[in-house]
């Protein structure tokens, strides 16, 4: 079942696998990474192994689910630890200033790739030209191209997605299938933790904004859950140039997202499915609790033993780009 080659120029290399692989990433978290002991000795026997810069990749049932460089070892007596990440740690390891004019995301994830010498694959079109893009002071890679893509979706309302396959750097819009996969209790579900709380819940919102020397404030209500919770006013301070139309409109959907009580959903272990990784939908079904809805894998862990596969979500309900400083 599992597969794991490290991958030269001009051979392929099988490695022996001790105990479970680990495979897992987070949602605008890049890279994904895998984790593994392989057995490079055994008696007289000795086995291939791996060094820092190898390239590995790693299959299940056949299939590719990761290709990467090995960037750290533990050797042991007869058996050696490595974990290897993707093509996106590149981008989250190095830093850089830009300027950027007119330029689509897409042509600045072929730029910033060039320069890099990180191997690209398919690239898509963006679709929005971003008048100005200025990073003045040492930033990752990463969070430049998540700033384009942030105003991207600004522009035009649509969310891409970078990602790693074959070793070779990706852009695809976000994936929102219209059929996602199904996790249940009583089915494949193994166990979860939920929890609800009030205690990042708003009944009162209040912004305060400073313009023109003079203090500009909006306010919005939830009556109903202030008769329930009492009041509990969130206050921020505005730094935007708004009219006061725009921060009370502010204040409303401030007020909406900070209404009610918080439900989370973690540590959900299920049945492995290779395509359930962080960035997608997935329907959660758990009666018990009154769940039946789409939520986003905001990280996943899979770990492989011999023939078995569970995975490890921790889900969100919106799938919001991460302010990025």
């Amino acid at each position: 079942m599992i597969e794991l080659w490290c991958i030269k120029p001009t051979e392929r290399l099988e490695l022996v696998v001790e105990g479970q692989v680990t495979w897992e990433g987070k949602r605008y978290q890049a890279p994904r990474k895998i984790q593994a002991t392989i057995v490079t000795k055994q008696g007289n026997q000795k086995y291939y192994t791996v060094e820092e810069g190898d390239t590995v990749q790693f299959k299940w049932k056949g299939k590719e689910l990761f290709r990467g460089t090995v960037f750290s070892r533990i050797p042991r007596d007869n058996t050696l630890f490595f974990e290897a990440f993707d093509m996106l740690t590149y981008l989250v390891r190095n830093q850089d200033v830009y300027v950027f004019s007119n330029q689509r995301a897409d042509q600045i994830v072929h730029r910033i790739c060039n320069d890099f010498q990180i191997p690209k694959g398919t690239i898509a079109n963006t679709g929005s030209v971003l008048k100005s893009l200025v990073i003045t002071q040492d930033t990752s890679l990463y969070d430049i191209i998540l700033k384009a893509l942030k105003q991207t979706r600004s522009n035009n309302g649509r969310n891409f997605q970078l990602y790693s396959s074959g070793g070779k750097l990706g852009l695809r819009a976000w994936p929102d299938p219209s059929e996602v996969w199904v996790i249940e209790k009583g089915v494949n579900l193994i166990s979860y933790e939920y929890s609800t709380s009030i205690e990042e819940t708003a009944t009162r919102v209040k912004l305060k904004m400073q313009k023109d020397d003079k203090t500009y404030t909006a306010t919005a209500r939830d009556n109903a859950g202030a008769n329930k919770f009492g009041v509990l006013q969130y206050t921020e301070n505005v730094s935007d140039d708004l009219n006061q139309a725009q921060l009370q409109r502010r204040a409303d959907n401030k007020q909406k997202e900070l209404k009610g009580v918080k439900k989370k959903l973690s540590g959900v272990q299920a049945v492995g499915i290779p395509d359930v990784t962080s960035g997608l939908p997935v329907r959660i079904v758990i009666k018990d609790v009154n769940i039946n809805k789409n939520y986003w894998v905001d990280s996943d862990s899979h770990t492989f033993q011999g023939s078995t596969h569970k995975m490890t979500l921790d889900l969100v309900e919106t799938n919001k780009i991460p302010e990025v400083s």
